[in-house]
């Protein structure tokens, strides 16, 4: 019994060690414990202020490709992307028939006015060679020549609808390509003539932002790719959705280089005012405390101190700060900073630059 109770007490002590060396805490010096905290600079540049919004890209001229008359067609150029100059011809139809019409109407003219010639001649010779301007209009009804002259206008009419002509030089958009032979009803959108060499865009703005606009007014216009472009304000629309609350704005771009495409959504940025200050600081590195007073964190060395501030403008992306303290170049904290302290010790790190593996939240 007593060698089996020794044996228990060697073990029990043979453990004891073993949990003593595994959870043996490391030296403090070798732990770093510094927040890392995310910095960006102050600078000197002004602060612009802006209305931005959304807006579908139009072109200026665009006309759809729609018949007057129906038939089979003899000849198209109506391909998507087919570039056109002014009056180049688009779309022709079999005009057999609209040629038989206008012949017919043109003999059915020359007969009715062989009857008004010897009528008017008649009359001329009843009344002892004087006109009479009134009877004229009389004669010309009672012969027919009247009827026979509006259907002739109307053959020709109807003639010249054979044929479409581009009105201006662009580019052809069509949801399929018309072939020859393919019978057309009257009426149907068959595509559409396109110049986007100058644009316009209407943008959406808050009825209370409406009155600081007008006419002639810089316009930034940023493409779904990133590309941008300058246009001008050439029309705030007098009427406001009373659903919306919105105003409409009409910007009117040059597009020469083809960055905008008609239908495409871009965003609108038209600056409407700037301020300058001592120094424009990012609005994220602007912190809230108990009581409503702003304040941000400074940089030295590796020690930030706060200072209490008071923006004279500020955005969503800037701030303009005039404190004696805060000046162009000062390192100001942006990120990981709402549970750092004054005079605390951090691990800075520069706005941009790729964190350390494992420091993310």
């Amino acid at each position: 019994m007593k060698k089996i109770l020794y044996a228990f007490l060697l073990s029990a002590l043979l453990f004891s060690c073993a949990a003593d060396e595994e959870t043996e805490t490391p030296e403090a010096g070798d732990v770093d414990i510094r927040p890392e905290v995310v910095f960006s600079m102050a600078d000197d540049r002004p602060l612009h202020i802006y209305i931005e919004s959304q807006g579908i890209v139009e072109a200026v001229q665009e006309l759809v490709i729609r018949p007057r008359i129906s038939g089979f067609i003899r000849h198209s150029e109506l391909e998507d992307g087919n570039v056109v100059s002014n009056g180049d011809l688009l779309l022709s139809f079999d005009d057999e028939e609209w040629q038989y019409q206008l012949q017919q109407a043109e003999n059915e003219y020359e007969t009715a006015m062989v009857a008004y010639n010897i009528e008017s001649s008649q009359r001329e010779v009843r009344r002892g060679g004087e006109s009479d301007p009134n009877g004229d209009r009389m004669v010309r009804i009672s012969t027919g020549l009247a009827e026979a002259e509006v259907a002739l206008n109307r053959a020709r009419l109807d003639y010249s609808y054979t044929e479409i002509k581009a009105p201006f030089s662009g580019e052809i958009s069509v949801p399929e390509r018309i072939i020859e032979g393919s019978y057309v009803q009257a009426g149907t959108e068959l595509g559409r003539v396109i110049d986007d060499q100058t644009v316009r865009v209407r943008l959406d703005v808050l009825e209370s932002e409406l009155n600081r606009l007008s006419r002639g007014m810089r316009v930034e216009l940023t493409a779904p790719s990133g590309e941008q472009i300058e246009g001008t304000v050439r029309a705030v629309s007098p009427r406001v959705d009373s659903e919306s609350k919105t105003g409409q704005v009409v910007v009117e771009a040059d597009n020469a280089d083809r960055v905008l495409r008609p239908g495409m959504t871009v965003e609108g940025r038209i600056q409407v005012d700037s301020h300058s200050g001592i120094a424009r600081v990012p609005r994220s590195a602007i912190l809230e405390r108990d009581g409503g007073r702003t304040l941000v964190f400074k940089l030295n060395g590796e020690t930030v101190e706060w200072i209490y501030v008071d923006p004279e403008y500020a955005t969503s992306d800037w701030a303009i700060v005039n404190h004696e303290e805060i000046s162009p170049g000062d390192t100001l904290a942006v990120d990981r900073h709402f549970a750092i302290s004054h005079l605390q010790q951090v691990r800075p790190r520069m706005s941009g630059a790729i964190l350390r593996e494992g420091s993310r939240d």
